[in-house]
């Protein structure tokens, strides 16, 4: 009964307001807006389908004249287990068994008919420009009866239909009229310089461990529905009115790469102000009890980023929460809207509520205003994420408790950012610096958690104010850009310049080695004897590390040792003897492996043994409790 009462009142919670429009005194303008869409929606939720029209607005900024288009169809990635994303992969995904869906539970998108601005009908093929598979319909090129002359703007319109999937990964339906559209229209590939600096369309199939990459600019969607659905979007509701039992709403967004929607029935629709920004967040009823911890979540990265990173370009976030029936469309990152994942019971000294919402807002300034290739260099957007995630969960929740704090026992958001990494089985399995489709595994633990681990590295020796310097210069540089690995070296080279400060060690080597290597870092005290101090680096990884040294009588030195070689050996005048030695006593060095070799002493100190074995049977001791009650 008590429960009951305090689950009522929590989701009662008085912060919230009437439904809040955005905020139209923000830029409109900030974007180079490549491409442009208007589309109309009619979704007929029986069959799972939206009917659409749509037009494309898209802009020639190369030097080359061009005479076909190429766009994404993502949609057709789900039309059966023969396309390049489901193809030869695991056909059990989020626990579903793909081979026992129906012909019902695939999806689809068709375009019907395509004009030019003439009115005269474009021929489309589909292309398969990665893999030749010719069953796979995920891009599609469209012949041109007038080309595109450099820095000409054309218009062209087409009929499509999509029809979505019962819920794979992301996009989809679920049970009780659930629908969730992103990436669900034809969508411009980005026509840019490659590495060579040739000009050509950059507009992948869309493969397993690759997310999208699109052109900016800006968007008005009109969706006709059923009434009974309550529907959420990226952008701002301009209009909406209701006819036969018909809902008709209109949303625009400016300077974005995407635009993505979701409709149920039984949302419950919460809004906040913060900082110039309107909140929408969008509950199921029984996840109501969180939605008070998803409001402090994006308030935290509001606040955190904009003084650490930039301004948040955009005058609203939609938040989404899934129902657990789809829980495989949380997890994810929209401009403008992000959708987390809940269940019932996650207490607040577990933050894994926060840590996932802060994780997919933060994505709102590296996917969705740097917009870096996110199928050719991940780590540029979901790395920079993570180490952001870390950093803002650290700093509200406590430095090495932030992500839970439960019956003695801490964890911090970094640190089991930096555990994912060098948990792996190899840490050694590749570079973090190739494309999306490339990996076979270790994804997570390579882009987000190593990538992220590198840069507090980097943090660690620059110092935090040059690193908040390197980012938000780089921010303030690249936004709406689209910046690639060089763009981001460059300004590191950029401002530790401006400091004039003697680093000790090569920064351009540095990230050589770390997103174009697989070496390891992992220091070690081998030995102390009398006044000599034996050091070893037992992986490839060359970068500085200081070395405290405390001498019998207390007196202590910090030598730096550049890292190179695998040895290193200190020896100390005779009549010095060493009483311990520890290297990286600050853990700048977070690539590190294993911090419990880095220090040694001569006498052995069982104090810190007691403490864990202690805890350790007051875990066990819960646990047991636990199992008893739940049996």
């Amino acid at each position: 009964m008590l429960k009951s009462l305090v689950f009522v009142i929590v989701c009662t919670m008085s912060w919230f307001t009437s439904l809040a429009q955005c905020n139209t005194a923000y830029p409109q303008d900030q974007s180079p807006k490549i491409a442009s869409y208007n589309i109309e929606a009619y979704l007929d939720h029986d069959a799972k389908r939206a009917t659409c029209q749509q037009t494309i607005r898209w802009k020639n900024t190369s030097p080359d004249t061009i005479r076909e288009l190429r766009m994404y169809m993502y949609m057709n990635a789900f039309q059966g287990l023969h396309t390049t994303y489901l193809k030869g992969g695991d056909s059990n995904i989020f626990g579903q068994d793909l081979l026992q869906r129906t012909e019902k539970e695939w999806g689809f998108i068709t375009i019907n008919s395509m004009e030019d601005v003439n009115g005269n009908s474009l021929s489309q093929q589909y292309v398969q420009p990665n893999d030749q598979n010719p069953d796979d319909e995920s891009v599609v090129e469209i012949a041109l009866n007038q080309p595109i002359y450099p820095g000409e703007t054309q218009t062209f319109t087409l009929d499509f239909v999509v029809k979505l999937p019962k819920t794979i990964v992301r996009s989809g339906f679920g049970k009780d009229d659930f629908f969730l559209f992103v990436h669900w229209f034809p969508q411009m590939g980005v026509y840019e310089q490659n590495k060579s600096g040739e000009w050509a369309w950059n507009c992948h199939q869309f493969m397993r461990g690759t997310e999208f990459f699109a052109d900016f600019g800006d968007y008005t969607i009109k969706i006709n529905a059923s009434d009974h659905l309550v529907i959420g979007a990226s952008g701002c509701r301009i209009s909406e009115e209701k006819i036969d039992g018909r809902q008709i709403i209109e949303f625009q967004a400016h300077d974005l790469i995407d635009f993505g929607w979701v409709a149920y029935p039984t949302y419950d629709v919460y809004t906040s102000t913060f900082m110039d920004v309107d909140i929408e967040i969008l509950m199921p009823p029984e996840h109501c009890a969180f939605a008070d911890r998803y409001l402090k979540a994006v308030e935290h990265g509001l606040e955190y980023l904009g003084k650490n990173v930039g301004k948040y370009p955009y005058p609203k976030i939609t938040v989404v929460d899934p129902p657990v029936h789809t829980l495989n469309s949380g997890f994810m990152e929209y401009p403008m809207m992000i959708t987390g994942a809940t269940f019932f019971g996650i207490p607040q000294s577990v933050r894994s509520v926060e840590s996932l919402v802060i994780h997919e807002f933060t994505h709102m300034y590296f996917m969705a205003t740097l917009a870096s290739n996110e199928k050719e260099e991940a780590w540029l957007d979901e790395g920079f994420v993570t180490y952001y995630e870390d950093r803002i969960l650290d700093h509200y929740y406590g430095d090495k408790k932030s992500l839970f704090n439960v019956l003695g026992f801490t964890s911090g958001n970094a640190e089991n950012s930096r555990l994912e990494y060098t948990g792996l089985p190899d840490p050694s399995v590749g570079a973090i610096a190739r494309p999306g489709w490339e990996f076979r595994g270790s994804y997570k633990g390579l882009i987000y958690a190593k990538t992220a681990t590198v840069l507090k590295t980097l943090e660690g020796i620059v110092t935090r104010p040059v690193m908040d310097d390197i980012i938000q210069t780089y921010f303030e540089a690249y936004k709406f850009k689209h910046p690639k690995e060089a763009d981001f070296r460059g300004i590191v080279d950029e401002v530790l310049k401006k400091y004039e400060v003697e680093l000790p060690f090569d920064v351009s080597m540095y990230f050589d080695q770390c997103l174009h290597g697989t070496d390891i870092c992992d220091f070690e005290v081998v030995s102390i004897k009398n006044n000599t101090l034996h050091v070893r680096q037992n992986g490839g990884l060359i970068v500085p590390v200081e070395i405290e040294i405390v001498f019998e009588g207390g007196k202590k030195e910090v030598v730096v040792w550049d890292g190179k070689g695998a040895d290193k050996t200190y020896s100390f005048s005779e009549d010095t003897s060493i009483h311990s030695a520890h290297i990286d006593p600050e853990q700048k060095i977070y690539l590190d492996l294993n911090f419990i070799n880095n220090s040694k002493t001569k006498h052995t100190n069982s104090k810190p043994l007691v403490k864990y074995a202690a805890k350790s049977q007051n875990w066990i001791q819960v646990l047991a409790q636990l199992a008893s009650y739940l049996m």
